[in-house]
């Protein structure tokens, strides 16, 4: 017999129905997530719903951690976000340029002297926001069965041989994929580049300047690059992986910043970074980049570009300055998002006025069932 799954609901403001919205979808929705936790595929999961501006769902289910005997995944849990980062990352990208520190279609190697070689010259700020930038792709993205380990990792072993080592020289190291505007090749290395250059141009660590111009305007409180220790047995871990980066060693300053992949954060979190990209770059008052800013960044920007990772062949692929914009599923034309690592998602739906986040933890990383199918459920409920 089964083990009966807990449902647990967070603080929300307003009823399904008040803002539109079916609630029968919502125990389809929990009824799909508890299947999959019941099947192993999930370690838990948990979402949250708004529309405008009011938060109408907030539930979780299944367990915080991998470990036996673990607490449940609550609404409130910190998660990983891993690529959700992006997001944020972009964004102080569009606020530098809007302060005159940077420009789009900025060269990189008038920033950083690694670039200023004849094969990286080109690469500029925009190909590293739209992965056009012929800088390598994540491990296995073409389903390769032996991967290069991340660059990450590469950098940390090399500096046991060499304390020295430069990891911007080390991850330009060998060909690149394709020239600049080409092609598609997602790039979590080369948002490492952008967090250095965030860095660099603010005169502060990367981490810091998100925190002072982001994380902490929005309100995001729960929001972290290194979880402090109070919170960290409200931290959702799925191995032992995770378990060790979550207590690792605060920052080292001559590694790569986390800027593609290294945020911690909660749903409400999240939810307030979606509405604020809603809103056209202000949430109660707080302005964090321009309307004309969210604009840009939200519709397509690229033409005839290729991409064949995961087991696609597209030959005009479309993508925003950070955001994914094809239209998903079920959802309006001009919705944009991005994931993180199969774990969780954002995503949000100006025409329909909706935000949706989600994390769906597992050991498996991503799957179809626990990504696609739950947004093809929520907006049928609209």
């Amino acid at each position: 017999m089964m083990e009966t799954i807990a449902l647990h609901q967070g603080r929300t403001q307003a009823n399904p129905d008040e803002v539109g919205f079916d609630s029968d979808v919502l125990r389809r929705l929990n009824g799909h997530y508890e299947s999959l936790i019941g099947k192993e595929t999930i370690q838990g999961a948990s979402y949250a719903l708004s529309r405008y501006g009011k938060v109408f769902a907030h539930t979780a289910m299944g367990k915080l951690t991998h470990n036996e005997n673990s607490p449940d995944l609550l609404p409130g849990s910190i998660r990983k976000t891993y690529s959700i980062t992006k997001m944020v990352t972009a964004v102080a990208i569009m606020q530098l340029c809007e302060r005159g520190a940077i420009y789009l279609h900025q060269p990189i190697s008038s920033l950083l002297k690694q670039f200023d070689t004849p094969m990286h010259r080109n690469i500029t700020i925009f190909h590293l926001l739209t992965h056009t930038s012929g800088l390598r792709a994540d491990p296995g993205y073409y389903f390769e069965p032996h991967q290069l380990p991340w660059f990450e990792w590469a950098y940390r072993e090399r500096k046991k041989i060499d304390p020295a080592s430069d990891w911007i020289q080390l991850l330009l190291t060998g060909p690149v994929m394709a020239e600049p505007g080409k092609e598609w090749h997602y790039s979590t290395a080369g948002y490492a580049i952008l967090g250095e250059i965030i860095a660099r141009v603010s005169g502060t660590a990367y981490h810091q300047y998100i925190e002072k111009e982001i994380l902490s305007p929005l309100g995001m409180e729960h929001s972290f690059f290194h979880v402090p220790p109070e919170w960290r047995d409200e931290t959702c871990v799925t191995g032992p992986w995770e378990e060790k980066r979550l207590s690792a060693a605060e920052f080292d300053s001559d590694e790569p910043p986390k800027a593609g992949n290294g945020l911690y954060s909660t749903l409400a979190d999240l939810l307030r970074l979606g509405q604020m990209m809603l809103q056209g770059g202000t949430l109660d008052g707080v302005h964090i980049i321009s309307a004309r800013a969210v604009e840009m960044m939200t519709r397509n920007h690229l033409t005839g570009v290729r991409m064949q990772g995961w087991g696609s062949d597209e030959p005009d692929f479309r993508f925003g300055l950070g955001l994914s914009i094809d239209d998903f599923d079920l959802c309006s034309p001009g919705t944009f998002s991005h994931e993180g690592f199969g774990h969780s998602g954002l995503y949000v739906d100006p025409a329909e006025q909706l935000v949706f986040a989600f994390f769906v933890p597992s050991k498996r990383g991503y799957t179809a069932e626990s990504v696609q199918v739950p947004k093809a459920i929520v907006w049928s409920g609209l």
